[in-house]
């Protein structure tokens, strides 16, 4: 059974249906705002994201450029590219929590300058910043996927608000409109019937 067959056909009826559609309107302009805000969030992101890809894949080739050192330096360089932590906070985008990167800390042995290579500290700032990147690009991708979601949800409901709930509501006030106009014309035309009854029996009467 429809929403509209299940609406009972009287004033008490047609004034609850005016609420909903009143209330119906109210919130499609608030949920088409906050689809706004994940598009315009969306596309931040997006960015944000290529732009952080196009950043990796520059430190990639200067590591490139140092790579047959790395035989030299794998082993003593892995204690200082170990994540110690990554940092994150919480922030609200359009009604949703999305994490956002605040930094990352290292691990920070002691070493000798004249125990490593030249260039090694070039070669562990590059191989950090690439890391960094890495789990920007990962929170980014995160942020993106739980916006999506929401937008993707705010759609559904602008939908069901424009495709069914108002539409149904306006169907369901045309309906009880109409039968309380035809009970309202069938009432007077009774009420004519009953009058012209009673003024012939008057007639009668007098006659009589």
């Amino acid at each position: 059974m429809s929403m509209e067959e299940r609406v009972k056909l009287n004033k008490v009826s047609l004034r609850t249906q005016k609420q909903k559609l009143g209330m119906y309107r109210r919130f499609l302009p608030a949920l088409e705002a906050r689809k706004q805000q994940f598009l315009m969030h969306l596309a931040i992101i997006r960015k944000e994201i290529a732009r952080q890809e196009e950043r990796l894949q520059k430190i990639m080739q200067n590591i490139a450029v140092w790579s047959s050192l790395y035989g030299d330096m794998g082993e003593q360089l892995k204690y200082f590219i170990e994540v110690k932590e990554v940092k994150a906070s919480i922030h609200n985008v359009a009604g949703l929590k999305v994490p956002q990167l605040q930094g990352i800390d290292f691990k920070e042995p002691l070493y000798s300058y004249f125990a490593t290579p030249a260039s090694f500290d070039e070669v562990m700032r590059q191989s950090r910043a690439a890391i960094e990147s890495r789990e920007s690009i990962r929170l980014l991708r995160e942020q993106e996927a739980i916006l999506f979601e929401g937008f993707r949800k705010t759609s559904q409901r602008i939908n069901l608000y424009e495709q069914r709930l108002i539409p149904g509501c306006r169907e369901s006030i045309r309906k009880i409109a109409v039968y309380l106009q035809d009970q309202q014309a069938a009432a007077v035309g009774v009420a004519k019937v009953a009058k012209r009854m009673t003024e012939m029996s008057e007639l009668k009467d007098v006659a009589l």
